[in-house]
């Protein structure tokens, strides 16, 4: 077995979707001969906690190290759960954090990391060193290391730098400093890799001339060992819509709500038979939609549950829907929901734009794309699919295509860039 030290942020008992991509990679990785130790942080205040997730990690034998980290989520006590902001408080904050810190409101956690990763790397013999962002100050962290120790470096990014479209930059100064740390870290990376094919292209078109290299699209995926459960309990006789994960930022449920309560005012015999459950945290202004559109009968709010127990919502769907929402960049969102809703092998409504999430779609015969922010199509596709329902004939999925996304599958490809990378000579750039 050789060693990898993983360096991440988001890690377990932390939920939410940035949690999975590192924790399914960390969890098959050791099938491929490799012993992932992790290098993370001691939980803070946060939106949700799965601890049944942590629990999965742990059973695979994983070593986790935990320390201090001087950010904002220490204001909310210590591994404590804390409310949803509204929109608007979350963009204030956000603003204000890209005004304060850079590159971003993580900062505090880089001392005590380098501490502990400096002191790992003396007591244990490491092959290779991994980081995956947000945050960016963990590739700054295993750059670092890499420096020190000579280690060869990988960095995965599950969302874009300095071209992430939610990133705003107060002055011209902040965004050099942003295209500054990327190029380091970029340029330290033996190989680079992340979700899809968009934000590869735009991590490759900021490096430098004389030092491009190709970034390597490994996707997000599904677990099949995730769907080996029983569905959970539901209504008899209803078509049940589900919805899992979060809204945030421009992914609201309001579209799909006002499209619902349009095609149950057109089909009123639909009003009985329609049921459209959300299982995760919601938006309390969303809430006032659902009242203010009478679809309280029709909605189902679950509330947040652990990853463990979204799988048998999924299965106990007929038709699952998901958003990104429409706004600059949205092309290259291609969010974990989609693969996980694949991975139930289920019927897709889709409110996404043309770009990474609706080229995945666009292979799977059994999803319908509309635009984002078009109430009327939302509308016309619950009604075709209501009207498969009926019949018994909701579109089958294609196996060959699903398979793509399986987890344990995607460790092996990482496996693979470990692999060679422990053979190349390690690039070596000053910190």
């Amino acid at each position: 077995m050789r060693n990898v030290l993983v360096v991440v942020y988001y890690f377990p008992p932390m939920g939410l979707s940035g949690v999975q991509r590192v924790a399914k990679f960390v969890k098959y990785l050791p099938e491929y001969g490799w012993n992932p130790v992790v290098l993370t942080v001691q939980p803070g205040g946060y939106f949700a906690y799965d601890y049944a997730l942590l629990r999965e990690v742990e059973q695979a034998g994983i070593e986790i190290h935990r320390t201090y980290s001087w950010d904002p989520t220490r204001l909310f006590g210590r591994e404590r759960t804390v409310p949803l902001p509204s929109e608007s408080s979350r963009a204030w904050f956000t603003h204000l954090s890209q005004l304060l810190f850079v590159p971003d409101n993580k900062l505090g956690w880089l001392i005590p990391a380098l501490r502990k990763g400096d002191a790992l790397l003396k007591e244990n013999r490491f092959d290779l060193i991994f980081s995956s962002a947000p945050p960016y100050t963990g590739h700054l962290i295993a750059q670092r290391l890499s420096v020190r120790s000579g280690l060869p470096l990988i960095t995965d990014f599950r969302d874009d730098w300095v071209g992430n479209p939610r990133h705003v930059y107060p002055t011209r100064l902040h965004r050099r400093l942003h295209e500054i740390l990327e190029q380091r870290v970029l340029a330290a990376s033996t190989f680079t890799t992340t979700i899809n094919a968009h934000l590869a292209a735009s991590l490759e078109s900021r490096q430098s001339s004389d030092r491009r290299k190709p970034v390597i699209v490994i996707p997000q995926g599904y677990d099949p060992q995730d769907f080996e459960r029983t569905p959970a309990p539901r209504s008899t006789g209803k078509m049940r819509i589900v919805h899992s994960g979060i809204f945030y930022d421009k992914q609201t449920p309001d579209v799909f709500l006002r499209g619902l309560a349009t095609f149950l005012e057109q089909r009123s015999d639909a009003r009985t038979t329609i049921e459209a459950t959300f299982v995760g945290l919601f938006p309390e202004q969303s809430r006032r939609t659902i009242k203010r559109l009478g679809l309280e009968e029709a909605i189902n709010l679950v509330g947040y549950v652990s990853h463990q127990e979204v799988p048998s919502y999924l299965l106990a769907a007929d038709m699952l829907w998901m958003t990104i929402g429409k706004r600059p960049g949205a092309e290259g969102i291609s969010t974990g929901k989609l693969f996980e809703y694949m991975g139930a092998r289920k019927p897709i409504l889709a409110l996404v734009p043309a770009g990474a999430a609706s080229e995945v779609l666009a292979a799977y015969p059994a999803a319908r794309i509309v635009p984002p922010d078009d109430m009327e199509a939302v509308a016309q596709a619950i009604a075709t699919f209501y009207d498969l329902w009926l019949s018994g004939t909701m579109p089958e999925v294609s196996e060959q295509h699903v398979r793509r996304y399986d987890r344990r599958a995607l460790a092996g490809e990482l496996a693979l860039l470990f692999d060679a990378a422990v053979k190349r000579p390690v690039a070596v750039v000053t910190s």
